[in-house]
């Protein structure tokens, strides 16, 4: 199995974008995958939380990228540091923050990109903006585009009941993963241990975060068998357009978690975000299961990551 490359990203401070990079590297590790952690911000949050906090056993790189030289110097930079990690580690985790000297091409680097956000509306609306402005590296038609998911952190209680992720819409179709908490107990953590063995909401839900990463993965290994070239069948299509993703999606609005509780039922995601893939023949009228639709069935894609979001940014 190839090496499985993260990329942890946003535009935005303050989101806990290092956070989740650093524990996700610990948390993968725990499970027994051999991790490199590529942290490419020039304060390197997250590599030094992984070199003081007690070593498990994650390999640590700190490159600050050349983003004053511009020009494709930041992307080569990158992919050069990405694929000396990829040729010794099971997983590579990359922490950046995203800025407008930084090609978009990078992204196709990566199988997963990781976008964190707050819940608040105004947070949400710039991670759109963010989205929208890529929107064309996840509707790639050329290039096998890299799975988005968003992923609400610094979640707070008075969030739980709140329809905010309802209210947004977003450019492109994404995963959505399970809220990491916001606690006390996390902020305390940094540097000295790790949120996964927090005995409380947040540790529970970060747990959770983990396994969602860990069913991405496993979904899109799973994809990329599916998609592999069969006798008479095109091999230049990229993997979205096998799997028929560019489908409509259909929604209803619901609030956050409903109850607290859902943070324990396997795979709750924030908002119990009820959006379903809508097969292209069902749009038709047809009542005819399409074969993409029915292999994903047979793989047994948990249900959060067949809740999906696609629509246009209000103007």
């Amino acid at each position: 199995m190839s090496t499985f490359k993260v990329l942890v990203t946003s535009q935005k401070g303050g989101v806990g974008k290092s956070t989740v990079a650093a524990n996700l590297a610990a948390y993968l590790r725990r499970q027994g995958q051999t991790v490199t952690l590529l942290d490419f911000d020039t304060h390197g949050s997250s590599s030094t939380w992984l070199t003081r906090a007690p070593n498990i056993g994650v390999v640590v790189q700190h490159h600050m990228l050349p983003l004053d030289q511009g020009g494709n110097r930041p992307i080569l930079d990158a992919r050069l540091h990405l694929r000396r990690a990829a040729s010794s580690s099971d997983v590579v985790i990359c922490d950046l923050t995203w800025t407008d000297s930084i090609a978009g091409e990078l992204m196709f680097e990566y199988d997963l990109v990781i976008v964190p956000t707050s819940v608040s509306e105004i947070e949400l609306a710039a991670t759109a903006g963010f989205l929208s402005r890529h929107r064309w590296v996840f509707d790639s038609a050329i290039h096998t585009p890299p799975t988005l998911l968003v992923a609400p952190t610094r979640v707070q209680a008075e969030h739980l009941h709140s329809d905010v992720f309802s209210k947004q819409r977003f450019p492109v179709s994404f995963m959505l993963s399970p809220p990491i908490l916001e606690a006390q107990s996390a902020r305390d953590m940094f540097e000295r241990g790790y949120l996964m063995d927090l005995q409380d909401a947040c540790g529970a839900s970060f747990n959770e975060f983990g396994k969602s990463v860990c069913a991405a993965r496993d979904v899109r290994h799973a994809a990329q068998k599916l998609s592999q070239p069969q006798a008479g069948t095109a091999n230049n299509l990229p993997l979205r357009s096998k799997l028929g993703t560019h489908s409509s999606v259909l929604g209803t609005r619901s609030n956050l978690l409903g109850t607290s509780s859902s943070l324990s039922s396997q795979y709750s995601i924030l908002g119990r975000h009820r959006v379903q893939k809508v097969r292209p023949d069902e749009t038709l009228g047809k009542s005819n299961p399409s074969p993409s639709a029915s292999s994903l069935s047979v793989m047994g894609i948990p249900q959060f990551l067949k809740r999906m979001s696609m629509g246009v940014i209000s103007k």
